[in-house]
């Protein structure tokens, strides 16, 4: 299957399961990471939702005083998370992202597993790019190697420790400030993430 198809199939699938994805994700307690990923970005600061999902994590930021821009690649998804944000979501692609030093902290929850591991290495680049000085950076991954898809037809990417150090290798100006595994309940059982914290030079 190509890159392309995976990429339809994924969207097909949050599209048409917007609301149903949204209820189970809205409520989850990720306070530990956002707590460590805010005390690290300056109080007031610009945050990117890049992948916002259901808008939890936007909502929370703007509550605690911080300008937030949230994105997602899905119509749907991007339709009800402006509902409960309370403010537009712009339809964009990692692939499409392009800003320059324009956030303090991009926050990537559980979104860039859906990007095709040949791409990552552009996204990473778009993302330093984003980012000013001294920015901050949070992405999630499910724990694990190569690529698959599931049984709902989601493509994903899984990372290792090492696999994730490779990838930032290349991309000097981010630096790893905490990289951590966990395993997080979800339907019913519990499923191995990988957590990655990391600094753009200033």
């Amino acid at each position: 299957m190509n890159e392309g198809k995976r990429h339809a199939q994924t969207i097909a699938f949050y599209n048409a399961y917007a609301e149903q994805y949204i209820a189970e994700t809205a409520g989850l307690d990720i306070s530990h990471i956002r707590n460590l990923f805010l005390n690290l970005v300056p109080k007031g600061g610009h945050i990117l939702d890049l992948g916002c999902g259901s808008g939890r994590d936007s909502r929370f930021f703007i509550g605690q005083g911080y300008s937030v821009t949230p994105v997602d690649a899905s119509q749907e998804i991007a339709k009800r998370a402006g509902e409960l944000i309370g403010k537009k979501v712009e339809v964009l692609p990692f692939q499409e992202l392009d800003y320059s030093e324009t956030f303090d902290g991009i926050w990537a929850c559980a979104s860039l597993l859906h990007c095709p591991k040949s791409e990552m290495d552009s996204v990473m680049h778009r993302i330093s790019k984003a980012l000013k000085a001294n920015g901050i950076v949070y992405m999630s991954f499910k724990y694990g190697k190569g690529e698959r898809v599931d049984e709902k037809g989601r493509f994903f990417n899984d990372y290792t420790e090492d696999d994730l150090t490779e990838l930032l290798a290349a991309h000097s100006d981010l630096h790893v400030v905490e990289m951590y595994t966990e395993l997080k309940p979800l339907r019913g059982g519990f499923q191995s993430w990988l957590n990655l914290v990391a600094k753009k030079s200033g």
